[in-house]
């Protein structure tokens, strides 16, 4: 059972606002709306919000930013390093390591604080369940969260952690 949505962080990729298909593209707006009626914030890393701010994003997509919860970019341990390399070493394999470089770091960021990552990013993905064993990151799909949110939104009442 996944933990309650309510009471965990949720990160969300760039491409979770509005990529995907129609169907991932409409749960994402749902559970946008729960969430904000239940006054519960999405947090963007500092990542994201650098793609977020690109001139070729929607409009309705940047105005999100600037009311979003932020992480903000800081030096790397060593062990923090290794992790990045590792989680690198999942999602890329044997493709090329630059063009998924941004993907990485995303969910190194995410895993960083545990709770959701939200993504329509089939590269991404994929590897949810190796990231969520060897890191406790639930990595989901629009539609999936919408059911995670779903299933837990009677009890929205509890405690959030934003």
């Amino acid at each position: 059972m996944k933990p309650n949505p309510f009471d965990e962080f949720i990160f969300y990729d760039s491409c979770a606002f509005d990529g995907g298909d129609l169907k991932q593209q409409e749960a994402s707006l749902k559970v946008q709306k729960i969430l904000e009626s239940n006054k519960v914030k999405i947090i963007l890393m500092h990542s994201v919000v650098s793609e977020i701010k690109n001139s070729k994003t929607p409009e309705w997509i940047r105005r999100k930013e600037i009311r979003s919860l932020k992480t903000v970019k800081l030096p790397l341990t060593e062990a923090e390093q290794l992790t990045l390399l590792d989680i690198q070493n999942i999602i890329v394999g044997n493709g090329s390591a630059e063009r998924r470089r941004a993907d990485c770091v995303h969910v190194f960021e995410a895993q960083k604080y545990g709770g959701y990552f939200v993504t329509s990013d089939e590269g991404i993905y994929k590897h949810a369940d190796v990231i969520q064993a060897k890191y406790g990151l639930n990595i989901v799909s629009p539609d999936g969260f919408l059911k995670i949110v779903n299933s837990n939104s009677s009890n929205s009442s509890s405690s959030s952690k934003s």
